[in-house]
């Protein structure tokens, strides 16, 4: 049988992507993929749907923040320019 939140985790992780501010997805993907490996999966399909989850959410993080930094100066350079 399928585990619930690790198809929750792995769901959560794709929507991280491609909603603009996914940073609560992301977390909630690490969150229940988290909970779905300590719950003893039986299956092996399952195990990899929270351990995908948990991937992309941390991709996720990892993609924003180095975007963030990279284009933090010119950000902060046009909202100076809207003054």
């Amino acid at each position: 049988m399928k585990s619930k939140t690790a198809l929750i985790s792995l769901l959560l992780g794709i929507l991280s992507f491609i909603h603009l501010f996914g940073i609560e997805k992301a977390a909630m993907a690490i969150i229940f993929g988290t909970i779905a490996l300590k719950e003893g999966l039986e299956d092996k399909k399952s195990g990899y749907m929270a351990k995908s989850g948990i991937l992309l959410g941390l991709l996720y993080l990892v993609v924003l923040t180095v975007v963030s930094i990279k284009y933090f100066p010119e950000m902060f350079k046009l909202i100076e320019n809207l003054k």
